[in-house]
Formats: structure tokens, C-alpha cells, sequence
């Protein structure tokens, strides 16, 4: 009998991670520092990676090395020689954009692409690590931090190691690892009954022993915990998931009950959405709780279909998207016909696109016309790689300007700088006049 070869899984939620940053300005690519924190968890950067050329061959291939689990020697053979035909290779002469001095640099290396792929690597899975941790906290609402007994341990990381605080405790915002470059430390996820049977209770509250670190590149002044490498003092993952100041612009109709509810729901789905590829739909009553949740047959993993589900009046809907794309037509007709009061659908790399009904409005024959005229448009469309993602934002703007609803948004990094890039062909979808 022939022997079953088990593959490891892709880790999905580090991918979508990486996937959902945007591109640091090119201003802020020559030194390490000059993006800092929080920075890295929204935008891709690689110290004087100045050319986009350059930029997106090492992102390329670092998010290829992650979703088909290639080690550092295959992404150092592969990248290394193109790097060097791009020019990026070796010693040269570079202007730093801030001081405008001229200095000799470092390009690539292979030592520089172990750091790129180390840290990259350390910090996608830490963060998509994050993201099931937020998923699983109610059966694992403990975290263990454990320093690797290795060589080349810090001494300064001994302090946090084997000690349990609850997920929620603020301190895994500073402490959160990898706490700094080629960092080993993990936390483990801890059940009620393990504590129990290990006799174990949280930890009291850490002196973090902050000291004042002055930023040489801003001249700002940073409280950073000892032994961890500044920048690193923060949770890309936590970074990344939070969505609290957006979506309280996002949901000005709701009331402060209902938005905690709504918000509590669409991270629920972002996190279901991250942990199994499909599509998941929650429909509420007209004061935000939940009355029935449905998810995507694996094989039509974006179609949730609302047969034989009751949809109150004046509800929410809210799902989760496959893609950053917005809304689509299906959400928009579903919407329409229904009669919510709302439409939210949230992307796995934090995107949300929600629309409120407009009293009286109706959306079927405004999209009909809409369609009308989409043929001028077509090879433009059909040209650019981003064409849904552009074609859905543009047309959710249009129904706006046509007063059929209000749209708000909230856009990664990644989508963001996309719409910026097409910003004229978004404008000329979304002026586009409608037939008589």
C-alpha cells in the first residue's frame, strides 16, 4: 500500500498578513529606521531598497517562500541572482533622502537576505499566530511565554520567560515576540485545565523597566522595555487586527450598544474568514443581535446564499469577503431585496466596505444603469489587474452621488495605495452619468 505523504498547511492567516501591506514611501526606505512600529505592520520595506523594481522582487519572493514553505537556503539561491542582475548586490554609493549626504551602503548580501527572510518570516507568523489566538482566547485565554534554550539566547528575554498572563493583558503589546532580530521566543497558548494541573496562576503584573530611546532619524523619544530591540515593541498582529478608530467613523447611525455588538460580529468573521477561506454571512434584528449565520459550501467558498433564511426588517448584514474587493453586485441586489438597513463585509486583510440604505431608494434599476454605460470602460478594465477591486469601490461611490446610499469605507494599506494608483479611473466610474 502506498504511504500517505502529509504536507504541512500553509499558515493562511500570515499570508493574508503579509499580503495586506501596502509599499513604504520611497522616502522612507533608506534606513531601517524611518519605518518604525506600527509602520511595518501596514507597509512592506526594505532598508535602501529605494527602486519599487527592487522592492516587490524581495516581497515576491518572500511571500512565495511563505505560502509554499521554501527554507532560507532555496530563497537565497533563487533571489540572490536576480538581485544581482537588477544591480541591487554588493557596496555602492547612495543619497540618504533625509540628510542628503552621500554614504557607502550595503545593498544585497546574502547575510542581508537571511535578515530579510528571518524577520519577515518570524514576524507574518507571529502575527497570523495573533489572529488565532484572538479566534481561540475563549477556549486558550492564557499566554506562556517561552525563551528556546539555545546559544544564542538573549539574556535580556530570560526575564519574560515561563511566565502566564491572560491574552487580553496590555503587556503583549510591548512584549509580544519576536522582541527583536532572529529572536526564537514563542508564546503557547494555555488552557483553564492546564493551569490547573500544573498548579499555575497568572504572573503578576511585569516591571517592563522602560527607558527613554531617542529615534535618530526623528529625534522623537521612545519608552522601550529593556531587552527589546526598539521597533520591535510592539504586536504587528494586534496591529494589524485592530479596526476601533475606523469603524466608529464607518457606523455614525448606529448606537454606542449596537456598534460594539456590529464591531464584536465583523472581527468574528474577519477571524473565521482568516482561519478557513470561506465566505460567512451573520444577519442581525434591527438592534444588532445576531438571528442566523451562515458559511460558504467549501466548493463555492464566496457565495453565501440567504435561501430559506429569515432577514428582519431593518437589519445588519455582515459578512466576510474572500478578496479586498467591496461590495458586488450580488451583495448590492441581496441588500436591495431584503430590505436591511446595512450591509458590512469585511477582507482578510482588514479592508471593510458598508453601505446604509437611503429611505425610499432602490439599488436594481440604478445598477442596470449603471451598466449601461460600462462598455466605454471595458478595455481599460479588462487591461488593469485590479479592475474589481477599482470597478466595485468606483460604482459604490457613484450609487452615493446618486443618493441611493451612504458609503463608508476603510481600506489596508495594500488596497489604499491600489485606489491611489487607478485614482483617475476610480473618479470616472463613479462620475459616470446615468442613461435616461
Amino acid at each position: 500500500m502506498a504511504q500517505t505523504v502529509l504536507e504541512p498547511l500553509p499558515h493562511r492567516e500570515a499570508i493574508e498578513y503579509l499580503r495586506s501591506k501596502g509599499f513604504a514611501h520611497e522616502l522612507q526606505r533608506f534606513h531601517h529606521l524611518d519605518h518604525f512600529r506600527e509602520d511595518h505592520a501596514r507597509n512592506w520595506v526594505v532598508a535602501k531598497a529605494m527602486q519599487d523594481d527592487v522592492s516587490r522582487a524581495i516581497r515576491e519572493a518572500v511571500e512565495s517562500a511563505l505560502a509554499d514553505g521554501r527554507p532560507l537556503g532555496e530563497f537565497q539561491q533563487d533571489l540572490a541572482p536576480r538581485l544581482q542582475r537588477m544591480g541591487w548586490w554588493g557596496k555602492t554609493e547612495m543619497e540618504d533622502p533625509v540628510t542628503g549626504e552621500t554614504e557607502l551602503v550595503r545593498l544585497g548580501s546574502m547575510h542581508r537576505l537571511r535578515v530579510i527572510f528571518d524577520t519577515n518570516m518570524r514576524t507574518a507568523h507571529a502575527a497570523g499566530h495573533w489572529a488565532a489566538i484572538q479566534r481561540t482566547k475563549t477556549a486558550f485565554p492564557y499566554l506562556h511565554y517561552i525563551q528556546i534554550q539555545r546559544p544564542t539566547k538573549r539574556h535580556d528575554h530570560a526575564r519574560f520567560h515561563d511566565r502566564i498572563w491572560r491574552v487580553d493583558d496590555p503587556i503583549w503589546l510591548k512584549i509580544y515576540p519576536p522582541n527583536g532580530y532572529f529572536c526564537g521566543c514563542v508564546v503557547i497558548q494555555r488552557t483553564e485545565g492546564w493551569m490547573r494541573r500544573n498548579g499555575r496562576t497568572v504572573d503578576p503584573p511585569l516591571d517592563l523597566e522602560e527607558e527613554e530611546w531617542t529615534h535618530k532619524r526623528s529625534g522623537e523619544v521612545h519608552m522601550i522595555a529593556r531587552g527589546i530591540q526598539p521597533g520591535f515593541d510592539t504586536n504587528p498582529g494586534a496591529v494589524w487586527l485592530d479596526i476601533g478608530a475606523d469603524w466608529e467613523r464607518m457606523t455614525p447611525d448606529l448606537t454606542p450598544a449596537r456598534r460594539v455588538t456590529e464591531k464584536g460580529l465583523i472581527e468574528g468573521l474577519r477571524l473565521r474568514r482568516l482561519s478557513d477561506g470561506r465566505e460567512t454571512l451573520i444577519i442581525t434584528d434591527a438592534d444588532s443581535r445576531p438571528v442566523a449565520m451562515r458559511t460558504a459550501d467549501p466548493e463555492r467558498p464566496n457565495a453565501v446564499s440567504l435561501d430559506g433564511l429569515d432577514v428582519p426588517e431593518r437589519s445588519s448584514l455582515l459578512h466576510s469577503h474572500i478578496t479586498d474587493a467591496a461590495l458586488s453586485t450580488e451583495d448590492l441586489l441581496t441588500f436591495d431585496d431584503y430590505v436591511a438597513h446595512a450591509i458590512t463585509a469585511i477582507s482578510p486583510g482588514g479592508s471593510m466596505w458598508r453601505v446604509t440604505r437611503v429611505p425610499g431608494s432602490s439599488l436594481r434599476g440604478l445598477l442596470g444603469h449603471y451598466a449601461t454605460d460600462l462598455p466605454s470602460f471595458a478595455d481599460e478594465l479588462r487591461q488593469n489587474e485590479h479592475a474589481a477591486q477599482i470597478f466595485f469601490h468606483a460604482r459604490l461611490l457613484w450609487l452615493e452621488k446618486m443618493g441611493a446610499v451612504t458609503y463608508h469605507w476603510r481600506m489596508s494599506e495594500r488596497v489604499r495605495q491600489i485606489m491611489d494608483a487607478n485614482a483617475d479611473l476610480v473618479r470616472r466610474l463613479s462620475d459616470v452619468r446615468p442613461a435616461p
